[in-house]
């Protein structure tokens, strides 16, 4: 039997082992594991089937590698993204590629200079009812979209300390969001109006950040998409979509597939990401190893313009809400 590509996991804490866990399910891989807690590295390598541990990125690479998943914190992601697109080597990097557009689009930049696939992990689009939704209005099921509706709240918020270095709600949780609005229609965001409030977490507020948000999008054709997002969510992790339009309506949600939207609560219950998206996680990571491997690159793909894209509109709703809501052309 083949050992499989070698893969290097960059950032060894909880994104990390989950990526660890879908890779051990998708067949022969060899893990190298990159952490800058040696221990949390070690750990995470013992529990893999064909595991180890390199101390450096350049020990890696120096071993020899096939693609790499960068899992780090945010603050790190450009400088280890960078080192490994310099080296010639196939990289899916959570979101996002960096939080300043400047420096996402030099990143992808180099990339493509050297034909390098660059990945940012919108692992959402590849959720089965989110792609059976956008499948369904770019066959123009339901006619000309009128209202797009995204609501993603996490059940509750993750610790302060990482949402000190994650910034800010609207360019870590609300990411999605603005990548789901442009890939669900296949239009362009021109405008951008928002508002947060601190009401579950009164602490953020220090931080200048809020844990409930909302963002109205304008897009290039006139669709209107609304977007509620919150850091709390006691029911249960609620992650779905609608879509209105001039024949009807369509709901993407946790069952896994579109079906005409009955509105209320969401079910099955979910506690977080890790068990809503692990689908999505999974057939993401299986199409990035076939293209990082010598296969085609996947239409669902999200890349750095898709990350860049989507940070302009994170940014535009952080001036929008310290300006007073104000609307934000793009």
């Amino acid at each position: 039997m083949s050992a499989g590509p070698v893969v290097g996991l960059l950032g060894c804490g909880r994104i990390g082992a989950l990526y660890a866990e879908h890779l051990a399910a998708l067949g022969p891989h060899r893990l190298v594991c990159v952490d800058v807690v040696p221990d949390r590295a070690e750990a995470l390598a013992r529990k893999a089937a064909r595991g180890s541990v390199a101390d450096s990125v350049e020990v890696l690479l120096s071993r020899g590698c096939d693609a790499a998943l960068v899992t780090a914190a945010t603050t790190s992601h450009p400088e280890l993204v960078a080192e490994l697109v310099g080296a010639g080597i196939p990289t899916l990097c959570e979101k996002p590629l960096a939080v300043d557009p400047t420096t996402t689009e030099a990143l992808g930049r180099a990339a493509d200079r050297r034909g390098v696939p660059l990945w940012v992990g919108f692992q959402r689009r590849f959720d089965p009812g989110f792609a059976g939704l956008r499948a369904r209005v770019a066959a123009g099921d339901l006619g000309r979209p009128h209202v797009l509706r995204l609501v993603s709240h996490d059940m509750a918020p993750p610790p302060l300390a990482r949402l000190r270095e994650s910034g800010s709600v609207f360019t870590d949780l609300m990411l999605h969001d603005f990548d789901l609005a442009r890939w669900l229609t296949g239009r362009t965001v021109v405008r951008v109006t928002a508002d947060g409030a601190a009401l579950s977490c009164p602490e953020l507020a220090d931080l200048g950040d809020f844990d409930t948000v909302t963002a109205m999008l304008r897009l290039d054709d006139g669709t209107l998409a609304v977007l509620t997002a919150g850091r709390r969510q006691p029911l249960g992790y609620d992650v779905r979509a609608e879509l209105l339009g001039e024949r009807g309506n369509l709901e993407a949600g946790p069952t896994g597939a579109a079906e005409p939207g009955a509105g209320g609560a969401p079910a099955p219950r979910h506690q977080g990401y890790w068990d809503r998206f692990g689908t999505a996680y999974r057939t993401q990571l299986r199409a990035f190893l076939t293209t990082a491997t010598g296969g085609p690159p996947d239409p669902a793909a999200g890349g750095w313009r898709d990350s860049h894209a989507a940070l302009r509109c994170a940014l535009a709703a952080e001036r929008s809400v310290a300006g007073g809501s104000v609307p934000v052309t793009l």
